[in-house]
């Protein structure tokens, strides 16, 4: 069946591809992404511990160790680093294994609920919707911890349809453990897969009252018992409690991102116009060939609902990014794609029967793909943000020992990409507290009386100079 879709399904991962690889392949990433990436390196090689990772010698948020979020992440990425090392692209690898897996469970659900029909052939249709959404593929091309997360949540929601129709309590139980690994990824916002059963009954109706309330139960009874047993050991007990209350109940308390409530369902109706609107379009094209049925209009609903599940909850505190939703994107995806998928099927169908029409989708296909591979290549060594901050990292890294410390002006104490690439590349940490190490970095030109007893380090740099301490 998928061979001879085949050239719509190159079409659509040269599309995904074409959407992140260019980007992901330069140097440069968004500040959270390699934030994350110095701690997983750190573990890697040794510095910190997967209870308690760190990201700089002297602590972030106010404790030693890197709090932000639960470790698993940090553990998987770190695999990473022991097998490819410490280079630039190993993280990279990783953001591509996540955005391919990704890829694979969205095809697997697919799959699952049109199993026997003509349309499980066009599981390339909610692929394109999927990363066609601008904070999508901005995601995977920024190591977000939301990537991971993500595939733990489908695959909880993959595992529950299969619980249902199987009558297997065993995927439930698996699709409860995934829920598990989805919180132990990002925290709190992982457990929404537990309202699938609810969301299943009310649009479905193939589960009665006390199915939703067992099913429910055991989707939270899982990761609860599994939290159990971690908290019965002191380092994850202390890990834990320094996440939930020395960071999340701080951020929600004291450092709020967004001024309304209602920021995160403006930002997610923005970013679903793209899917909306193809979904739109086609809709009116192929409308006289649509003959919706009620069960498939409710299990496109079914959908929509589990990725509002993804996003509502997010409304209840004032800590908003917009890319806190990433793993809701597949379900809109996925509900959105039901509701023409019986044309498209029809279509894409016929035209491949034709040998001229499917010669001509194959060889654009195939080229489609070569000409991502090869504007890809081109953008090696390329830089895709923080061009002078990096050059000026590389060359820093060329005089200041590794694992040493700098110093740094006082305003630029909370310049997080400085601080992360520094410590990505070359295992350098900023000082907040002691002006006066050895080597200290001030805006180029800038007027700074703490160099008083420095002399300047000649360098090429763009946007900081280097200064030496001088020897008494």
């Amino acid at each position: 069946m998928y061979s001879k879709q085949f050239p719509f399904f190159l079409i659509s991962i040269s599309l995904i591809l074409g959407l992140t690889l260019p980007v992901l392949i330069q140097d440069g990433m968004f500040m959270d992404g390699m934030l994350y990436t110095c701690v997983s390196k750190n573990l890697a090689n040794g510095i910190g511990s997967f209870w308690f990772p760190v990201f700089s010698k002297y602590g972030f948020g106010g404790l030693q160790t890197f709090h932000e979020h639960p470790p698993l992440v940090f553990g998987l990425q770190a695999v990473f680093f022991k097998v490819f090392g410490n280079g630039m692209y190993t993280e990279r690898i990783y953001v591509l294994c996540t955005l391919l897996t990704t890829c694979y469970l969205i095809i697997l659900i697919w799959k699952y609920i049109n199993k026997g029909l003509n349309v499980a052939q066009v599981g390339w249709l909610p692929l394109i919707l999927w990363i066609c959404i601008p904070v999508c593929f901005w995601s995977f091309t920024n190591n977000m911890h939301e990537n991971t997360m993500g595939i733990f949540i489908l695959a909880a929601v993959l595992f529950y349809l299969r619980s249902v129709k199987e009558n297997s309590f065993l995927f439930l139980f698996f699709s409860g453990f995934f829920i598990f690994l989805a919180t132990f990824s990002k925290g709190i916002p992982g457990f929404f897969p537990i309202v699938t059963p609810f969301i299943y009954w009310l649009c479905l109706k193939k589960i009665n009252v006390k199915q939703i309330i067992f099913q429910s139960f055991i989707l939270l009874l899982v990761p609860i018992l599994i939290y159990g047993i971690l908290f019965c050991f002191d380092d994850a007990k202390e890990s834990l409690t320094n996440y939930f209350i020395k960071r999340v109940l701080h951020r929600i308390g004291e450092d709020p991102t967004v001024e309304s409530h209602f920021y995160i369902l403006g930002r997610i109706f923005v970013e679903l116009l793209p899917p909306i609107g193809i979904t739109t379009i086609l809709f009116l094209v192929f409308r006289k060939k649509i003959t919706l049925q009620k069960e498939k209009a409710m299990l496109a609903l079914f959908f929509i609902l589990i990725g509002f599940a993804g996003v509502v909850p997010l409304a209840l505190t004032m800590v908003q990014k917009g890319f806190y939703f990433i793993p809701s994107l597949p379900f809109f995806a996925i509900g959105l794609a039901l509701l023409i998928s019986e044309p498209l099927s029809g279509w894409s169908e016929k035209v491949l029967n034709q040998s001229g029409t499917k010669k001509g989708i194959a060889i654009f296909s195939v080229l489609l793909f070569g000409a991502v591979i090869v504007f890809s290549v081109f953008n090696i060594g390329k830089k895709s943000r923080d061009a002078e901050m990096l050059n000026d990292v590389s060359e820093f890294g060329k005089v200041i020992p590794e694992y040493s410390s700098v110093s740094i002006s006082e305003h630029r104490w909370n310049d997080w990409p400085l601080q992360c690439y520094l410590i990505r590349y070359h295992n350098i940490s900023i000082d907040p507290q002691h002006p006066n190490n050895q080597y200290r970095i001030i805006d180029k030109n800038a007027e700074d009386s703490t160099v008083v007893n420095y002399k300047k380090v000649e360098l090429p740099t763009l946007q900081f100079d280097l200064y030496r301490r001088l020897k008494n």
